[in-house]
């Protein structure tokens, strides 16, 4: 294995946590038909636009979805309701989730585009008043968000994971078992990664993202 310092490492067994098409691209020699399986494995790229505004009076729950078409958001959150540590005192905050996917939605613009609208819609939806001064607002690009389970996966996916377990590479996570999972199921896939690596009594490399 070589690092981007260029040190090589020997395993035996390996545990990584890097999405699927990301680690097969990784390894030189990849077959061809184990390249175009990674290709077909489809996840949601989410755009997420971060509002502060100076009322903290915004919702009485943490998350609401939405799922009217003319609504650019899927979700939006209120981290102030976790912490008071997360904005000024009687300030409030919004996270919107966009969603896109490279194979059915393309992302066509950048993710500050996506702020104005988000504004926009949140005022529409009365989450937001023409009166709320907005104290800061930005926008990121979460490249991985969740999979898509379509008629492709599960042929796809066994390629992959078959070359993977040939290589003696343990997958794990939400992106290395390319599933949808909570939390404590992405802590159970990894507990299950690093005991299929210890099975092998080998000294192991952990490689994660």
């Amino acid at each position: 294995m070589r690092f981007s310092d260029q040190h090589v490492a020997r395993y035996d067994a390996l545990v990584s946590s890097v999405p699927l098409p990301d680690l097969i691209g990784m390894i030189q020699g990849v077959p061809s038909d184990v390249l175009d399986a990674s290709r077909r494995l489809v996840c949601s790229t989410c755009v997420l636009v971060n509002v502060g505004v100076d009322r903290d009076d915004l919702s009485d729950a943490h998350i609401t979805y939405f799922y009217d078409d003319d609504i650019c958001f899927t979700r939006i959150s209120f981290p102030h309701m976790l912490s008071a540590n997360n904005v000024p005192p009687g300030g409030g905050s919004v996270q919107a989730e966009v969603y896109f996917s490279k194979k059915y939605r393309p992302l066509t613009r950048s993710p500050e585009d996506w702020i104005e609208p988000v504004i926009n819609d949140l005022r529409r939806c009365g989450i937001l008043r023409d009166s709320d001064n907005i104290l800061c607002r930005g926008a990121r690009l979460l490249r991985y968000a969740n999979v898509i389970v379509d008629l492709d996966r599960t042929a796809a996916l066994g390629t992959v994971h078959g070359y993977l377990d040939d290589l003696g590479i343990a997958y794990c996570g939400r992106h290395g078992d390319w599933g949808y999972m909570w939390t404590d199921e992405s802590f159970k896939s990894c507990e299950r990664a690093a005991e299929k690596a210890l099975a092998l009594r080998s000294p192991i490399m952990a490689f994660a993202k």
